[in-house]
């Protein structure tokens, strides 16, 4: 089953992409570690994490959490390297223990793509810490006419696409394109750590899940990355397809209240299918999940209104059959354009269901690039959500033999085995001979992220569970802390967040969790959470300066 969050925040065509050049700010040459704080620097040299040593205050007049976020800007971004263009606030959230500030560096008001720091602030609007990675040099410009040049981007990143997947050129379509400088570095592939002016270009292909992003340079419109975003696999709308066959590229066609009569609505009778049942069931179950585990409105996140008389709900279409695909259809994925699910037949599980409204869920949250390391990362944070939903919901498969696996129930039987990932062939720590090496075409990617994935489903287990693994003994904190552990991580996470920034996430997200009393937690289970970071490896490679 397709199991991706095919492609961030996805539109229906392209954007309008006249940005007014603004004045750039010029910031002072990265400073050097201060006394006042510990620095945590990458192999490259570059600042991955601030820690100041006491929370740093806020300038006075600055108690608001946005405002504070913003006063604190200035000087992370000398820390982080930030050279080039400006920090700017992008979003903001409360919590018990203060709050999280995302910024976002921009270039002449055109952002980075994955250049992103995170400050986690106490309730008095001091920085407790910062991690995240920056950019630290520019290298030309946007041409003059940028819908041209945007055009000529989309031509191009339609061939590239075509010539990877085998498809032609006329059974792909352009689904997005927006304007971002690429540090290629900032995603952890090779190149020039300077970033360029490109075009980040969403193709639709033939099949109804098919996705590719393609960066493209603006100026010589030559591809310089490529990777696949296709997934295998409250008020609710839940309609029934039938077996009608419909056209994978619109994703218009699956659209339920619109291009399907809804079959089940909120407080309405059961339906005769199956299908349609399960997944409204499902549907309530992480709904209800999000909202008792993390006090989050899933239908308020990621729900959808089509203007139907339903209201804005988690919707979903069952037993599609798609064009060109085998009949019944064998998938389920998150639609990002239709803000909603799609299934095939027989799909309809608990885990698969939490697991691809997830998707939904991480690219309104943490917006994690689904390539490389924060691909794997966002296909963990699904697994982790769908087999938490699975663990709580009181359902009849909840033994303890599939405790920790994906895809029990479905047609397609167990996929994966999160508390041990080797049994499928998956990593369980980075320095482990099964981690996928390779993503440079996008199906390389696409295998890359699945696999990879691993990592974080096995320190998800040891976290709740416990366990010994890899020279660390660990006491399992439990279900509710680590609900609670990893939503506050899928907050804190930048765009192209990778291990080695997720093991600095559970740390930080963990001390924030227990300053403010949420679930519980305790210094001694963040005691826990820091020896799982250890045994699965993901932070081995950042140094301490300072």
């Amino acid at each position: 089953m397709s199991r991706t969050r095919r492609g961030a925040a996805l539109l229906a065509t392209a954007l309008a992409l006249g940005v007014v050049a603004a004045a750039e700010p010029a910031f002072a040459a990265p400073a050097p570690p201060g006394s006042d704080a510990d620095v945590q620097v990458d192999d490259l040299g570059r600042t991955r994490e601030v820690t100041p040593r006491s929370p740093r205050p806020a300038p006075s007049g600055h108690g608001d959490l946005r405002a504070a976020g913003s006063a604190h800007a200035a000087r992370l971004a000398g820390q982080f390297g930030a050279t080039v263009g400006s920090l700017d606030v992008l979003s903001s959230r409360t919590t018990p223990a203060g709050g999280v500030v995302r910024l976002q560096q921009t270039i002449d008001g055109v952002p980075v793509l994955g250049g992103q720091v995170v400050e986690v602030l106490d309730t008095s609007g001091a920085l407790v810490s910062a991690h995240g990675r920056t950019t630290r040099g520019r290298a030309g410009s946007f041409p003059a006419d940028r819908t041209a040049a945007a055009e000529g981007a989309a031509r191009s990143a339609l061939d590239r696409v075509a010539a990877e997947s085998g498809q032609g050129v006329t059974d792909l379509r352009v689904a997005e394109t927006k304007p971002y400088w690429y540090d290629a570095s900032l995603l952890g592939a090779e190149g020039a750590a300077d970033a360029v002016p490109a075009f980040q270009v969403t193709v639709a292909g033939k099949n109804a899940e098919d996705r590719w992003t393609v960066v493209v340079d603006a100026g010589s419109k030559a591809a310089l990355a490529t990777w696949s975003d296709t997934h295998e696999a409250v008020n609710r709308a839940v309609c029934d397809a039938n077996r009608r066959t419909v056209d994978g590229n619109d994703d218009r066609a699956f659209r339920c209240g619109t291009a399907f009569r809804v079959t089940r609505r909120e407080g309405g009778p059961a339906s005769s299918v199956a299908d349609v049942n399960k997944v409204y069931d499902f549907f309530g179950d992480t709904a209800k999940f999000y909202a008792s585990k993390v006090g989050t409105d899933l239908t308020n996140l990621i729900g959808v209104d089509y203007g139907d008389g339903a209201g804005k709900a988690l919707r979903a279409t069952v037993r599609v059959c798609v064009s060109g695909e085998r009949c019944p259809y064998q998938n389920a994925f998150w639609s990002p354009q239709a803000q909603q699910m799609v299934f095939g037949e027989g799909v309809t599980t608990d885990d698969v269901t939490g697991h691809e409204l997830t998707h939904g869920v991480t690219e309104h949250v943490s917006g994690l690039v689904y390539r490389g390391e924060s691909g794997a990362i966002n296909e963990s944070l699904s697994d982790i959500f769908g087999e938490f939903v699975d663990l709580t919901n009181g359902s009849a498969d909840d033994t303890p033999a599939n405790r920790w696996k994906m895809g029990e129930g479905s047609a397609l039987g167990v996929i994966r085995d999160m508390a041990n990932p080797p049994a499928y062939n998956d990593p369980d720590r980075k320095g482990s001979s099964l981690w996928y090496p390779r993503y440079q075409t996008a199906r390389d990617n696409s295998v890359f992220v699945h696999k990879n994935s691993g990592v974080g489903n096995k320190a998800a287990a040891l976290i709740a569970d416990g366990g010994s693994f890899n020279g660390q003994r660990v006491r399992g904190i439990g279900m509710d802390k680590s609900a609670a552990l990893w939503w506050s991580v899928q907050n804190l996470l930048t765009s192209g967040a990778d291990y080695a920034e997720l093991g600095t996430a559970l740390n930080t997200a963990c001390r924030q969790n227990a300053a403010g009393g949420v679930a519980g937690t305790t210094s001694d289970d963040c005691a826990q959470v820091a020896r799982v970071v250890t045994a699965t490896e993901m932070t081995a490679k950042l140094r301490r300066q300072g």
